[in-house]
């Protein structure tokens, strides 16, 4: 097999191999070319066996499957969803996509074009976080296309797309350095999040009308002296044509910075096109898949991922740490039912040691009770040491001899009370039914039974300390959390919330969250505070290092410092750590 020096995507411009983990934005309006340009890297990089994902929300990446006359077959590519699919795709299996793709390294359309903007949202934020998780852990090269960025990732960000555009923020910012490329495919570039537009590494301008559109192209490439004449030439582009910019990447291989191009034609079919007047709708030939293999794989990762999903696998961990936590010294046969009844878990969590940290809380046995949990393990991926270090602890209390009873007096007798407020349900039945604000504090409070500080159960429930408020005085009325600080769950809350939440938001997605709800100012700065962790920073370094004034800094520390995301000076403790655990560092 002849070794593929580059991606020849172009008869003037061969891109280099890594151009596989590199970030392009495609930018130009319908017809410029945009569609054939990405279908060209695509089919370039399937020759150079390089693997590539395509998000496809207009349905018409199927046409790489046949030739270009589409009489023929084109590339073996498997398409999930759509009306041309070869296996559904549902809302609900982003994660479980994301691993399909990593484990068998696999090269495919994603077509979620029949979904609804809330499912679609859904969707790509489970698969961005679940790629960049698994990216992390075992780093290897691989490109996204992102079409029709601008709808994906936009510019205006409201509250039911912000987790999508934080979690695609952190991929197309952060994942460079563990193998993820990714092309942003738009036809509005003015519309596509800027913060994300920004880190893009190299831009493939194509025809563009708009002052809008050309203004946000022109920012970007402000820094070539030729800035101005490059945007005003954009709207007179042909089809095909573009202007390749790289400030350092394609000079590092010998090429020059600024160049304009003719893409080649697809050798695949346009299954985008245009249908013409009067002209036979055209009909394609595929190429052949294996759907046998490809339902194998899915059923072994779907499996798999039943077995090994960390929110189950953390709620019977700490059903089963409450549980033993209720035996006392000399329940030999309880705590033997126990360890028995989860022997299926042990193994369960010793094949997760290869997975992203886990969070497990660990309890500590003492020679004549249980003490309350002493400790909270951050980053554990050896989960199945954990648990089998709860089942040793547990054996060891069950052959303790039994305590001696202590002789209590009887109470006198008490006057009637009237009945207290109704038991509270999770499931919002009855007259004490809770809130989501109330749920999302238990389901803070019932994975870390040692309690947490009031700022803590802040940062992980997501609200600020103030609205956090009316909730947690609720939940201490239902007497479902106790009071103090640290405020810990009661059994009644756990009751209320037995095993209906899920797991917390931690490392990139706790980060993700609050990048996602703050306003630019306030991420600029909370990024810069994050990343001097555990180290202050003075007023006058943050305004040169966030390039706004000292004066214009007052109202974005003053939100921060409310949210109790800054203290001082310095970025929050919780918040840090989870940045730590985001960045590797």
């Amino acid at each position: 097999m002849t070794r593929v020096k580059g991606l020849g995507v172009a008869p003037t411009l061969i891109l280099p191999l890594d151009a596989v983990t590199q970030t392009f934005g495609l930018l130009g309006v319908r017809r410029s070319g945009k569609s054939n340009t990405a279908a060209v890297m695509a089919e370039e990089m399937s020759d150079a066996v390089l693997p590539w994902v395509a998000i496809d929300p207009k349905g018409d990446w199927w046409g790489l499957r046949s030739s270009a006359d589409g009489k023929g077959a084109g590339l073996p590519v498997p398409i999930f969803g759509g009306l041309h699919g070869d296996m559904p795709l549902t809302p609900e299996s982003g994660r479980l996509m994301a691993e399909l793709i990593v484990e068998h390294n696999l090269t495919c359309v994603l077509d979620v074009s029949r979904f609804s903007k809330t499912q679609r949202a859904h969707f790509l934020t489970d698969f961005a976080l679940r790629l960049y998780e698994l990216h992390q852990a075992d780093p290897q090269p691989r490109h996204v296309f992102l079409e029709e960025a601008d709808r994906l990732i936009p510019q205006r960000v409201t509250s039911d797309m912000a987790p999508c555009v934080g979690a695609w923020s952190d991929l197309v910012r952060l994942g460079g350095a563990f193998g993820l490329g990714v092309t942003l495919i738009s036809q509005r570039s003015a519309v596509v999040n800027k913060d994300v537009l920004t880190q893009v590494e190299t831009m493939i301008a194509m025809r563009t009308t708009s002052p809008q559109d050309r203004k946000a192209i022109h920012d970007w490439m402000e820094h070539h002296a030729i800035a101005a004449e490059i945007v005003d030439s954009l709207p007179s582009l042909a089809s095909g044509e573009a202007w390749v910019s790289s400030s350092y990447w394609l000079t590092g291989h010998g090429q020059e910075a600024i160049q304009r191009v003719r893409f080649r034609q697809r050798k695949t079919f346009d299954s985008g096109a245009t249908p013409a007047i009067g002209r036979q709708r055209r009909v394609a030939t595929l190429a052949d898949i294996d759907l046998g293999a490809l339902e194998g794989r899915m059923t072994a990762v779907i499996e798999k991922a039943a077995r090994d999903d960390p929110a189950r696998l953390r709620r019977r961990i700490t059903e089963l740490e409450r549980q033993i936590a209720k035996a006392r010294p000399g329940d030999a046969g309880e705590v033997a039912r126990l360890t028995a009844e989860n022997r299926d878990l042990a193994v369960q969590l010793s094949e997760a040691r290869a997975r992203p940290a886990e969070r497990v809380e660990v309890p500590v046995f003492g020679p004549g009770d249980i003490a309350a949990l002493e400790q909270h393990i951050t980053g554990a991926r050896d989960v199945a040491g954990t648990l089998e270090l709860v089942l040793s602890r547990a054996t060891t209390l069950a052959a303790q001899p039994p305590a001696p009873a202590v002789p209590r007096l009887a109470p006198p007798p008490a006057a009637a009370e009237p009945a207290g407020p109704p038991a509270a349900r999770a499931d919002g039945d009855g007259d004490g039914k809770l809130g989501k604000a109330e749920r999302r504090v238990l389901a803070v409070l019932v994975q870390f039974p040692e309690g947490r500080t009031r700022q803590q159960l802040a940062v992980l429930s997501g609200y600020s300390p103030t609205s956090l408020r009316n909730p947690l005085g609720r939940l201490r009325t239902l007497g479902l959390a106790g009071k103090g600080d640290p405020i810990m769950i009661t059994d009644a809350g756990r009751d209320a919330i037995g095993d209906d939440y899920e797991p917390l938001p931690a490392g990139p997605a706790l980060v993700s969250h609050w990048m996602s709800v703050l306003g630019k100012a306030e991420r600029t700065v909370l990024a810069i505070f994050l990343d001097a962790w555990p180290g202050p920073v003075s007023r006058p370094e943050l305004a040169e290092r966030s390039g706004y004034s000292e004066t214009s800094l007052r109202n974005p520390l003053g939100r921060l410092r409310t949210l109790e995301l800054v203290h001082d000076w310095t970025a929050d403790e919780t918040l840090a750590a989870a940045a730590r655990e985001t960045t590797g560092a």
